[in-house]
């Protein structure tokens, strides 16, 4: 069982895999894709993302090394859901460069503007 596949990690894009094979790779660990042409087809939600598999015996020191590349946004398990929201609109443009506080009013305000037309439109 030592030569078995085993997926030890899942891709969206790529661009990101490619960068996690090629560490991998170059510390000697061998790896294999699937599904990565399918995953640029239509077909892409039935099938799933890419994965990314390595040998069996190799899949221990991958996801380590995989871990050290922190290439995965992996909330803390002490998280607040205050900094869950900070790093879900510091990538906003226009806002993410913002205070915390303007950046949750803007979004309130945002959200009113929103519901205020939705409104308008439905009276009208």
């Amino acid at each position: 069982m030592e030569n078995s596949l085993v997926t030890i990690a899942t891709f969206s894009f790529a661009p990101q895999m490619g960068l996690v094979r090629s560490k991998l790779e170059s510390e000697g660990i061998e790896c294999f894709v699937k599904d990565e042409l399918v995953s640029q087809t239509y077909i892409h939600n039935a099938v799933g993302d890419i994965k990314l598999q390595v040998r069996e015996k190799d899949a221990d020191r991958a996801l380590k090394i995989i871990d050290e590349m922190e290439v995965f946004d992996r909330p803390a398990e002490n998280a607040s859901r205050l900094d869950a929201f900070d790093r879900s609109t510091s990538r906003i443009p226009l806002l993410g460069g913002l205070n915390l506080a303007i950046r949750f009013f803007a979004l309130l305000v945002l959200v009113a503007v929103i519901l205020t037309v939705v409104y308008m439109l439905m009276v009208l």
